[in-house]
C-alpha cells in the first residue's frame, strides 16, 4: 500500500514535557522519518499490517531492519489503522528482553501509554489513522523540538511551493515550549507574498479529540502571533 499523496495543512501538538510526551495531529509516520534528527534504524512494530518483517522467536515480536524502513516508509500506514512501534539498537538487544519487558511493549502497542517504562532507544510512537491522532514518547525533548521545527519546514515548501531556511534553534525552542498550552499551527492559511510567507499560530489547549481540534480553526477568526519567514529568516511576532 502506497502512501497518499495528500498533506495535511494543519499542525496540533500538545506536550507534557515532564513525561517526555507528546499528542499531536497532522505529523503522518513518512514525515516524523524524513525531518527526525538521525533517523531511526530498528523498529519493533508492535501493531502494524507490514509484510516485510522479520520476526524474533525470543519475544515473538516482529521487527524491521534499517535495510527494510525505506520500504515501510512508503507504505499507506493510514490504512493500517492502529500503528505502533519502538525503536532498538541491535538485533540481539532483542534476544535480551525479560518477560516484564515484553509485557511493557504489548501494554503499549494495546494501549498507547506506559505501564511503568516502554523499552526503547529513543522513541515510542502510537498512532491511529496515520497523521490523524499520534501519541509519542522520547527519551530527548530536543528530538522533538528538533522534529517539529522541520515539519514545519517540510510542509511549507509542501504547501507553498517554496524552499526555506531551516528554523533556528531560538524559535525552535519556543515552538517546543509553546506545545504545553496545546501549539496549533494553521498552515492552511498561509499568507504569501513575494517578501514573505506568514503562517498563524494560536493555543488551544489539551485535547485527544482531535475531530474537535480540527473543527475548532473554523471558529478562529483572529490569530495574535505569527510565524514569519522573510529575507531567509525566520522570526515570530505577536500582535495586539
Amino acid at each position: 500500500m502506497k502512501k497518499s499523496k495528500q498533506i495535511r495543512d494543519l499542525i496540533y501538538v500538545s506536550g507534557e514535557h515532564e513525561k517526555n510526551y507528546f499528542c499531536s495531529y497532522g505529523i503522518e509516520f513518512h514525515e516524523f522519518m524524513n525531518c527526525v534528527h538521525h533517523r531511526p534504524e530498528n523498529l519493533i512494530l508492535l501493531k502494524h499490517d507490514f509484510h516485510n518483517v522479520q520476526t524474533n522467536w525470543h519475544s515473538r515480536l516482529h521487527y524491521v531492519l534499517q535495510q527494510g524502513l525505506d520500504e515501510l516508509i512508503e507504505e499507506n500506514v493510514y490504512d493500517y489503522g492502529d500503528f505502533c512501534w519502538v525503536d532498538f539498537s541491535k538485533e540481539e538487544d532483542l534476544n535480551a528482553l525479560s518477560k516484564n519487558q515484553i509485557a511493557e511493549l504489548l501494554f503499549f502497542g494495546h494501549m498507547g501509554e506506559p505501564l511503568h517504562h516502554i523499552p526503547k532507544l529513543r522513541f515510542a510512537y502510537f498512532a491511529h489513522d496515520d497523521g490523524w491522532f499520534n501519541k509519542l514518547y522520547v527519551i530527548d525533548l530536543y528530538d522533538y523540538e528538533v522534529l517539529l521545527a522541520k515539519v514545519i519546514a517540510f510542509k511549507l515548501h509542501k504547501l507553498a511551493g517554496r524552499h526555506v531556511q531551516e528554523i533556528p534553534k531560538d524559535i525552535s525552542s519556543v515552538l517546543l515550549e509553546w506545545t504545553r498550552d496545546g501549539l496549533l499551527i494553521d498552515m492552511s492559511k498561509i499568507q504569501k507574498s513575494k517578501a514573505e510567507l506568514r503562517i498563524p499560530v494560536t493555543f488551544i489547549g489539551h485535547d485527544i479529540d482531535m475531530d474537535s481540534v480540527y473543527d475548532f480553526r473554523k471558529e478562529i477568526r483572529d490569530y495574535k502571533v505569527w510565524l514569519v519567514y522573510s529575507k531567509k529568516v525566520w522570526k515570530l511576532i505577536k500582535e495586539d
